[in-house]
């Protein structure tokens, strides 16, 4: 006689056994998790850091990886880990690298601002100053004039032509840079430009987190005129109410009227 055996018995027999090879490990587990608890509850204490100490670690650490998530994340979570163990020293650096080339080398979301997104969720005490913060260095990111910042120890000392990105998108702001300044992506010079400019929001991203927790920050940064008028009419809660989006609109997108 045959038996069947459906997606549900076997869910039901690898529960079964599970429960009996890790019973033991959650017992002992338990201890762990209350001694980890603190570094495991959100939002970790801020603690002030000081752009010019950050900016050659934040231009260093992603060389280390050809990283630009990497590179932020390492330099202020490894800064306030080595200034104050616990709980900035249980977070997995590493895990950060997915971020490079805008997410795995996809050309989407720049790294750089990918971290900030991390960061700010670490630090922020809610979910709508959160939101805020990820809003103004989006925005910031898509106009500021980068890279702004000349390394101590460069690893390709040349002059690096600045570039207004236009958008929070690896691929775009590539793309703008290397259209003003001649050089083709994915080479050294396209990796020095990168690297430095996330010496440069790393310290943007520092200097907020400074002032939020000091209760200073001022949210500066707007859609510009074209985009406000897209919204008006496109937004949530407007008349058509078909887009959805925080950033400039006129970066890829016409005036269709």
């Amino acid at each position: 006689m045959k038996t069947k055996i459906t997606r549900r018995t076997m869910l039901n027999i690898g529960t079964a056994a599970g429960g009996l090879a890790i019973g033991g490990a959650i017992l002992g587990a338990a201890g762990i998790r209350s001694e980890t608890k603190t570094a495991t509850t959100l939002p970790w204490p801020w603690r002030e850091i000081k752009p010019e100490e950050i900016q050659e670690r934040a231009y260093q650490s992603a060389w280390a990886k050809i990283g630009c998530m990497y590179g932020t994340i390492e330099a202020v979570i490894g800064t306030l880990a080595d200034k104050y163990g616990a709980p900035y020293n249980t977070f997995p650096i590493d895990a950060t690298i997915y971020g490079s080339g805008g997410i795995g080398g996809i050309g989407s979301l720049c790294g750089t601002i990918n971290a900030c997104g991390l960061l700010f969720n670490l630090f922020s005490k809610n979910q709508e100053d959160l939101f805020a913060l990820c809003q103004e260095i989006s925005l910031w990111y898509e106009n500021a004039r980068m890279p702004s910042y000349k390394p101590k120890k460069p690893k390709l000392d040349i002059p690096i032509v600045s570039s207004v990105s236009r958008s929070n998108l690896c691929h775009i702001s590539s793309t703008e840079w290397a259209n003003a300044s001649g050089h083709k992506l994915l080479t050294t010079e396209h990796f020095e430009r990168c690297n430095r400019l996330v010496a440069d929001v790393t310290v943007k991203a520092v200097v907020m987190l400074n002032e939020y927790s000091s209760g200073k920050v001022a949210y500066k940064e707007k859609l510009n005129s074209f985009s406000q008028g897209c919204q008006s009419c496109h937004g949530p809660g407007k008349v058509k109410a078909n887009v959805a989006s925080g950033m400039n609109c006129d970066t890829c997108h016409t005036n269709p009227h």
